[in-house]
């Protein structure tokens, strides 16, 4: 539990300063970095707030098209689930986190393709994988500020509240003007996963330069193997 949390006997003597914690996360980059990362991704995934408009443009009725939302999503928990279950496994975030918006981009790229019902139908299936990537960089979040708990809860505080812009600026991205092809759209959804990714590419590099900078310096002291990020 000390190597998780790389806190040790952190507040065992003193009391725990929680204001101390709201300004270290205040003016911590990495956090701002991830907020940005997090806003990008949900943006990519503001399908889902429309998922029975993009199912009514195959041309059923909306009974039918209700219906047809179902099988994509059951899908995507399922698949959430045993990503999940490898990225704890395997102890990496970064690529369990660009797969799922790897496969999401495809489902995207599918639906501007063409108006045929059937690959447009496909294509929904692809896009719902997208939602594994969001369960993992909220995990990838808590691994990386384990350091202090008051600052952790800031943390995650502070990055779920810039997220939540995206939810507010994605809504513009689906007017019913664009329908129903939806091609701007599904665009707009590429660039902001492409965004997303980049940004966690660069935050795993960061992340890897300080588990390489502890590894030198245990191995320069002769100490036992600490706290590593997982990347």
């Amino acid at each position: 539990m000390e190597e998780d949390t790389a806190a040790g006997d952190e507040h065992q003597d003193k009391p725990v300063e929680y204001y101390s914690g709201l300004a270290e996360a205040v003016v911590d980059w990495r956090v701002w970095w991830l907020g940005v990362a997090l806003c990008s991704m949900i943006s990519s995934l503001s399908f889902g707030n429309f998922f029975p408009t993009l199912s009514a443009t195959m041309g059923y009725s909306a009974t039918i098209s209700l219906l047809l939302c179902a099988p994509p999503w059951i899908l995507g928990t399922v698949t959430s689930f045993f990503v999940a279950r490898h990225s704890d496994a395997t102890g990496d975030r970064f690529w369990h986190i660009t797969g799922p918006l790897l496969i999401g981009i495809v489902g995207f790229m599918m639906a501007i393709s063409t108006m045929n019902t059937a690959v447009r139908y496909l294509s929904l299936f692809f896009m719902t994988q997208a939602s594994a990537g969001y369960v993992i960089f909220l995990t990838w979040v808590l691994n990386t500020f384990s350091q202090s708990q008051s600052k952790r809860a800031a943390a995650i505080a502070l990055i779920i509240s810039t997220a939540t812009f995206g939810n507010m600026g994605s809504s513009y991205f689906w007017p019913s003007g664009w329908g129903p092809s939806y091609v701007n759209s599904y665009l707009l959804c590429i660039l902001t996963s492409v965004i997303s990714i980049a940004m966690s590419w660069a935050f795993r590099q960061h992340l890897s330069r300080h588990n390489q900078a502890a590894e030198a310096q245990e191995q320069a002291l002769g100490l036992p193997k600490g706290f590593r990020y997982l990347l």
